[in-house]
Formats: structure tokens, sequence, C-alpha cells
């Protein structure tokens, strides 16, 4: 007779031994696992960094100075303007910021000195008197900022140090400009620099002479030819932003009997100038 095989219940000793060594090698498994996998969220953030640290240090800081070239503005550099400009060394006193010399801002007058209504047009507007003694400023108070005034300043546009031979008087795109006092229109051009702009020759009561000019205007908005004889406060033209201009704004000058630049701030506020609209009403 042959003895059957008889199959014992109890797990061999082999097998005992298997089991304890994988139980043994799976925590080892596991931790390896987190072990890489924190290694690579490490090296990400690392990474993450850098690409974001490396360009915000190659930002351009506000004392940081940068020429514009003209080419990327659609202008040239060499093209000639009425407006004639006196390139000088550049000092160390102004060379920390572009933009130091031109960040001024002088609010025009908000509040007005409100003139008595009379009888009103039909249209219901009031008729205003305008006085050819008076002189006015080129634009109605409240709707301009001077942003730049009459001095030596670090060009926005060229990166130099020039002389700003007028103020800039940012408002709204289209604000009406106007003569701030009567005389003959002598020059209206166009160029790269200047935009459009108007040039009046004035002759006072007192037969004194001086100029008075409006730039960045745009063409098809000035309202005088070459030749024209304009009234004390009569509309002209109106703000642009055309040529070397960064916002809409009127570059305003005034010229003296030489037809040199001085302050026009300085000279309206002399002269005692008023602003449209303020003086008495009929």
């Amino acid at each position: 007779m042959s003895e059957a095989k008889i199959e014992c219940p109890l797990p061999s000793r082999r097998q005992i031994h298997g089991h304890s060594d994988l139980d043994a090698s799976t925590p080892r498994k596991r931790q390896s696992h987190v072990t890489r996998r924190v290694a690579r969220v490490g090296v990400l953030a690392v990474l993450t960094a850098t690409t974001v640290a490396i360009p915000l240090s190659g930002f351009v800081g506000a004392q940081s100075s940068v020429e514009l070239p003209a080419r990327a503005l659609g202008v040239s550099a060499g093209d000639e303007s009425w407006t004639t400009t006196t390139v000088v060394a550049q000092s160390q006193a102004l060379e920390g910021s572009v933009t130091a010399a031109s960040r001024t801002r002088v609010r025009a007058p908000l509040t007005l000195n409100r003139c008595l209504p009379s009888a009103q047009t039909a249209a219901g507007n009031r008729d205003v008197q305008v006085r050819s003694s008076e002189i006015y400023w080129p634009m109605p108070a409240g709707t301009f900022e001077i942003t730049s005034p009459f001095l030596m300043r670090v060009s926005p546009i060229s990166g130099q140090l020039q002389m700003h031979e007028g103020i800039d008087m940012a408002g709204p795109l289209g604000t009406p400009l106007h003569a701030v006092y009567g005389g003959e229109v002598v020059e209206v051009s166009e160029n790269s620099r200047s935009g459009a702009l108007v040039k009046i020759k004035h002759v006072r009561e007192d037969g004194s002479i001086f100029y008075s000019a409006y730039l960045h205007q745009y063409m098809d908005q000035i309202k005088v030819r070459v030749g024209d004889t304009v009234e004390a406060g009569q509309v002209i033209g109106a703000v642009g932003n055309n040529g070397w201009s960064t916002g809409p704004h009127l570059h305003f000058e005034i010229h003296n009997s030489n037809d040199e630049p001085i302050d026009p701030e300085a000279w309206l506020k002399e002269v005692g100038a008023v602003y449209f609209g303020e003086q008495a009403c009929s």
C-alpha cells in the first residue's frame, strides 16, 4: 500500500520567514518613496522661487535712467521744431531719476470768481463779454493741471537734460484752447516733435510785443490760418496728443519781443491773466 501524503495545516518555517522579510521591507519601500517625493517638491520650490525672483530683480526702478529710442516712438530725433532746445551736460543733481524734474503737479484754481448772469439767450446759455484789454489763460479753469513747469529737466522722451521752454498743461483731449490776447497768426505748422502748432504775435495797448504758442494739437482741429486776426479769448484749436507727447496736453509758450521764451506761468500771473468766462457777463 502506498501511503497518502498528508498536508500540514500549519505554515512551514520557510513560509514564516518569507512573510517576516516582506513585512520588514514594505515600510522601507514606503519611506524611500516618500523621501523621493519630498526631494522633488523641494527642487520644484527652488526652481519656482528662482524663476520669480530673477525677473523681479530685472525691473527698472524709479531711480534708473532710461533713454527711450526715438525710433520706437515713430519720430526722428533729428527733426527740426519751432521750439529750440538747449542740450547741456547732465548735472549730478538731476541724474538720479529721468522723471525727477517733471513730476511737479500744480493744479489750476477750481473756483472761479463767478459773474452775475444777465438775461439768458434763447438756447439757455449766457453771453460772455470778452474784453480786448484782458489777457486770458489758454485753457478754462478746472480743465487742466500743470504737469511740467518752465525749467531745466530730463526729457521723458529723449532722456537728455534740456530746457523746457514752456509749461505742459494736461487736460482732456479736445478741450478748447483760447488765444491769450488779440493778435495776428504768424505760424500754423506741424512737425514730429511739436505736433501741430499755432503761433500768434500780439501787440498790447502800450505798444509792447509778445508771442504765444500752442503745441501738440492736431491739424484738423486748428481753427485759424496764417494771416488771420484773432481776438482775445477766441478759440483757436483744441488739446491734442500729437508729436513728442506722453499724454493729452497743451505745451504753452510765451516769448518776449525778441522772440525769446520766458516763463509762461509767472508771466500770466504777473500781468493778471484771467480765465475765460471769469469776467463780467452781459
